[in-house]
């Protein structure tokens, strides 16, 4: 028996082998349920396909509600899903007062509306299990099965692009969270880290690519950018060729990496969409994407080789599966 000491996700092997290997699909319409590198499940109900996707927010002190919002519905705008509604789940320790109450459903609903979504019910709870509060939203969308990425025409060659940059949500947290620990990377820093906060959602990347030939997509949540890299070569069973000097970071990002010490690639970057497609629709999908002024990078390519590697001039670098993120060590840091 292990004892598990470290803050996070589990690893993805031990995910695999405590509970994806225990889980058994028996029902038809489950077409695809969880696996590594899969953070939706989908149904087929005789008409559009239906998505879902459930996420906790743990790491982050303000804007609980939003985060919650955000965080699910980009996972089902990785299928190009319509987000219908949600489903919040809220564990408040004891002595949180109705204004903190108030002040997180506000921020929900805020964020919803941002989206187009109905919050349509969960469970709210005082429990002495939790220190600070705990939201957890389970995201119920639609899409037309035409709509769909195809990940059975992923082939060598096909472009690797991602939407803004690395370590989003990361910095956001961080910035906001532990503002007075950061004063030395001055208040402009600061304040573009903080800012981050209002370009958590993928939806409009999802809504985008549905126009375009995509393999895949995969919203950059915890593990950050190698870990999300790492989990779509897996899902997808190909190898990655990326450019780490394309990927693009910003220098409140790399302030903040170097006054907390942490490996920004692995940093929680919620906001972020990796999008695995056909290298002829890159040009068009990044320009009608900076036309809504959404930054889109070309960062590698698929090969066909299974491996997943950083290309540095005549050298390469393996990238490893992800480990736990590296926002719980700069808040504890931090904080």
């Amino acid at each position: 028996m292990r004892v598990f000491k470290d803050v996070g996700k589990l690893s993805n092997e031990d995910l695999d082998a405590l509970i994806l290997s225990k889980l058994k699909s028996k029902r038809k319409e489950v077409l695809c349920a969880s696996s590594i590198g899969e953070d939706t499940a989908l149904l087929d109900m005789e008409g559009d396909y239906i998505v879902l996707s459930s996420d906790p927010i743990t790491g982050a002190a303000e804007n609980l509600g939003a985060l919650a919002i955000h965080i699910s519905v980009n996972d089902v705008a990785t299928k190009s899903a319509d987000a219908v509604g949600v489903l919040l789940t809220l564990l408040l320790p004891v002595n949180t007062s109705s204004k903190e109450i108030e002040t997180i459903m506000a921020d929900a609903q805020r964020a919803a509306d941002e989206v187009n979504m109905d919050i349509i019910g969960g469970h709210t709870e005082i429990t002495d299990a939790v220190s600070k509060p705990v939201m957890i939203s389970t995201v119920i969308g639609r899409v037309a099965k035409e709509h769909m990425p195809d990940s059975d025409a992923v082939k060598p060659g096909d472009v690797v692009a991602m939407s803004k940059v690395a370590g989003l949500e990361g910095t956001a947290i961080i910035c906001t969270d532990c503002a007075d620990a950061l004063k030395d990377m001055g208040e402009e820093l600061l304040s573009q880290g903080q800012e981050l906060m209002n370009e958590l959602s993928v939806q409009k990347e999802g809504e985008v690519a549905a126009g375009y030939h995509i393999r895949a997509m995969h919203d950059v949540t915890e593990g950050g950018v190698e870990g999300a890299l790492w989990e779509m070569a897996r899902a997808l069973g190909v190898g990655m060729c990326i450019e780490k000097e394309a990927i693009p970071v910003l220098d409140s990002t790399r302030a903040l990496a170097e006054i907390a010490d942490i490996d920004l690639y692995r940093l929680i970057s919620s906001g972020s969409m990796l999008v695995v497609m056909d290298r002829n629709d890159f040009e068009p999908m990044r320009n009608e994407l900076e036309e809504r002024s959404i930054l889109f990078t070309k960062i590698g390519e698929i090969t066909d080789d299974f491996r997943v590697i950083y290309k540095n001039g005549d050298g390469e670098e393996a990238i490893p599966s992800p480990g736990p993120d590296e926002l719980y060590g700069a808040l504890l840091k931090l904080q």
